[in-house]
């Protein structure tokens, strides 16, 4: 069990070391704005989701009206019901204990992750442990950023472009996923939907955009099937 926890701590470290400026950029806006930094830094603790920490951040300092605000960050947030479905058949052999508690740790890069690795973990504890250790590391690292964002947001300089890590995250999460002729269709009609629909608001591009991945990488995985033998054509 030791080398599961070390080969998600291994794996996991780049990404979380990703979140700490990420989450200086969270800071700094929650430092533009006119909430108070303990309400922006707690929501690290009760949101723990970047993108839609920094939307929600936006939308109270423009006084929008709270379901609209709650609204939009469920509709950013809607990607994790996809992850969601996929950890599924894995969470199903967890305690119920686990089952209730773990979601609350989902995030991209620990989903990502995990869904990788279950590929040849089967192990229901093991499995457990993965996510586990994967999503408390990660989780750490973005609450530290977070903090250190509101507290020192003011004085990082502004030549200094802390922002750049919110895309490089992502994309140091999608390319270990780029193995075969599916997946790679599924990046490329996922990123090009999500760009196409940037003016849906409320993010909702991203939702869209996923949605149309997954459907154009399943497509052609149902097309690149094999054809059993006697089967008519």
């Amino acid at each position: 069990m030791q080398s599961v926890v070390r080969s998600a701590l291994r794996q996991a470290l780049p990404l979380a070391l990703a979140a700490i400026p990420f989450g200086l950029v969270y800071g700094v806006a929650v430092v533009d704005s006119s909430l108070s930094p303990w309400v922006g830094a707690s929501a690290s603790w009760l949101i723990l989701a970047g993108a839609s920490q920094i939307s929600l951040v936006g939308l109270i300092d423009s006084g929008a009206a709270w379901p609209v605000a709650v609204g939009t960050v469920l509709v950013i947030n809607a990607r994790h019901a996809l992850y969601s479905a996929a950890l599924a058949p894995a969470f199903a052999h967890f305690p119920k204990r686990w089952r209730f508690t773990l979601p609350y740790l989902m995030t991209d890069q620990a989903a990502t992750l995990s869904i990788n690795a279950f590929e040849t973990l089967r192990d229901p504890v093991q499995r457990r442990w993965f996510y586990t250790a994967a999503a408390v590391l990660i989780a750490c690292f973005w609450w530290a950023g977070s903090v250190v964002g509101v507290a020192l947001g003011a004085s990082i300089p502004e030549q200094i472009d802390v922002g750049f890590a919110v895309p490089a995250m992502f994309l140091a999460l999608l390319a270990p996923s780029l193995t075969n002729r599916p997946a790679v269709v599924a990046a490329v009609v996922g990123a090009v939907v999500t760009v196409l629909a940037a003016p849906l608001p409320s993010g909702l591009n991203i939702t869209v955009g996923a949605l149309a991945g997954i459907s154009a990488g399943a497509m052609t995985l149902t097309r690149r099937a094999p054809v059993a033998v006697g089967e008519a054509s």
